[in-house]
């Protein structure tokens, strides 16, 4: 678990897991910070928009959310690796 907190910017960084997904790029994230489980709505960040990085339910990604608004926030990382399993076909002879 890391957290980050920005001075300047007033927002922590924390490491959340998509819960569902949600109409116009928003998603519901379960964050642990400190043992302290909290479920928030969050929206993807301008980068990951223009890249087209798509988010399941169950990937692990870094939220950026603001001291303010603590039921919003901005996932600007997706953490895990979606790789397909390579299936090798045998011939059997």
């Amino acid at each position: 678990m890391k957290a980050e907190k920005h001075d300047s910017d007033k927002t922590i960084e924390v490491e959340g897991t998509v819960l569902a997904a949600l109409p116009k790029l928003e998603y519901t994230v379960e964050i642990d910070f400190k043992g302290i489980k909290h479920t928030l709505t969050c929206h993807v960040s301008g980068k990951m928009k223009t890249r087209f990085i798509d988010l399941e339910v169950g990937d692990k990604v870094l939220v950026r959310i603001s001291l303010y608004d603590i039921d919003r926030g901005i996932i600007f990382r997706r953490l895990t690796s979606r790789q397909k399993a390579i299936v090798s076909a045998q011939s059997t002879k």
